[in-house]
């Protein structure tokens, strides 16, 4: 059976897009309310790591932290200060793909392992967008925007579904043994 033919059947598609639907919408509400301590969990975190690692390839980038009760670190790179939003943390994108995970039909074990595969995978991927966005900032400013707008949300969904797709091949229909 092919990965995705379990959606194809009857109503598991519709299941499956209204129940993503309903894991998106608990995590925007979830969002919303423990947007200050995700600062400090999450975007914080991971916009320090990016900025160490830019300093260890050579690029001289500062981490402020004066806005982050607002939910913005300020990443200063050739003295111009790009400010670090959840949106450049790529954590929407890590919604949608724990949303997906969630959403699916498997067992709750395959879920947790969803989980369990995403965060990490999102956590390390986000350090690495800031790091690359941080090298565009520094060698090809005027560039900052059509990459950051346009190549990171295309890389985004790429990476939502490469890690989605891994996880339903290798963890839920690899233990159904329904891999082709």
């Amino acid at each position: 059976m092919r990965p995705l033919a379990t959606l194809k059947h009857g109503k598991r598609g519709l299941y499956f897009c209204l129940f993503f639907a309903v894991w998106l919408g608990v995590m925007a509400v979830g969002f919303e309310w423990l947007r200050p301590q995700l600062a400090g969990l999450y975007m914080y975190p991971i916009s320090s790591v990016a900025v160490q690692l830019l300093n260890l390839a050579g690029v001289d980038a500062r981490l402020g932290e004066t806005l982050l009760a607002a939910g913005v670190c300020e990443l200063a790179v050739r003295d111009i200060v790009y400010l670090v939003t959840f949106e450049c943390t790529g954590i929407f994108a890590l919604f949608m793909c724990l949303a997906a995970v969630l959403a699916y039909p498997a067992s709750v074990v395959h879920r947790i392992k969803g989980v369990v595969l995403a965060v990490p995978a999102f956590i390390v991927y986000s350090t690495l967008r800031l790091l690359v966005m941080g090298m565009v900032a520094r060698f090809a400013p005027a560039q900052i925007e059509l990459f950051h707008v346009y190549i990171m949300v295309l890389v985004n969904i790429g990476f939502v579904m490469l890690v989605w797709m891994y996880w339903l091949k290798e963890v839920v229909l690899g233990a159904r043994g329904e891999l082709d």
